[in-house]
């Protein structure tokens, strides 16, 4: 005798997915990638500083904004639309429509959106207001990526 299939529970507890179908990544892996992120551009720019002798100077605030934005305008634009913690932990950017990369100047604009806490310390309010819209949105974007049109995927590792 054939037993039916186990329900798959209610919709409202079905995992969210993107334009694609592929599911969105959760808050603690977006969290993780931005935290390794963060700590790579930090002391690849704290360096940059110390060789050029801009440590503890507003350009050198400035200098440590503009190599994030570089950094993350050509990993999350790029094709794979990974950074080095977004690849580390499988997830991925997307554009929220098409599904398909986001570009270089979306990419930098998504990351403004939250970098501005580089040169202004109370924009780390903002920052961290930001990185928790995830939690409750439910389409799990951040504010950035409601402004840059983006939603994070998860990939499977290659």
């Amino acid at each position: 005798m054939s037993h039916p299939p186990p329900p798959t529970g209610p919709p409202e507890f079905s995992e969210p997915v993107d334009a694609l179908g592929r599911p969105l990544a959760a808050w603690g892996s977006r969290l993780g990638a931005f935290l390794l992120d963060e700590l790579f551009v930090f002391v690849i720019s704290e360096l940059a500083k110390f060789a050029v002798g801009l440590r503890h100077t507003l350009a050198g605030q400035v200098l440590s904004l503009v190599m994030a934005i570089g950094y993350y305008a050509a990993l999350n634009g790029s094709e794979m639309g990974q950074t080095f913690g977004k690849r580390a932990l499988y997830i991925q950017v997307r554009d929220g429509v098409t599904g398909g990369p986001i570009g270089a100047q979306r990419a930098g604009l998504r990351y403004i959106v939250v970098g501005l806490f580089r040169i202004v310390p109370f924009f780390m309010f903002f920052t961290l207001f930001d990185g928790l819209w995830a939690l409750w949105d439910p389409k799990r974007q951040a504010l950035h990526d409601k402004i840059a049109g983006t939603a994070v995927v998860r990939v499977t590792p290659s």
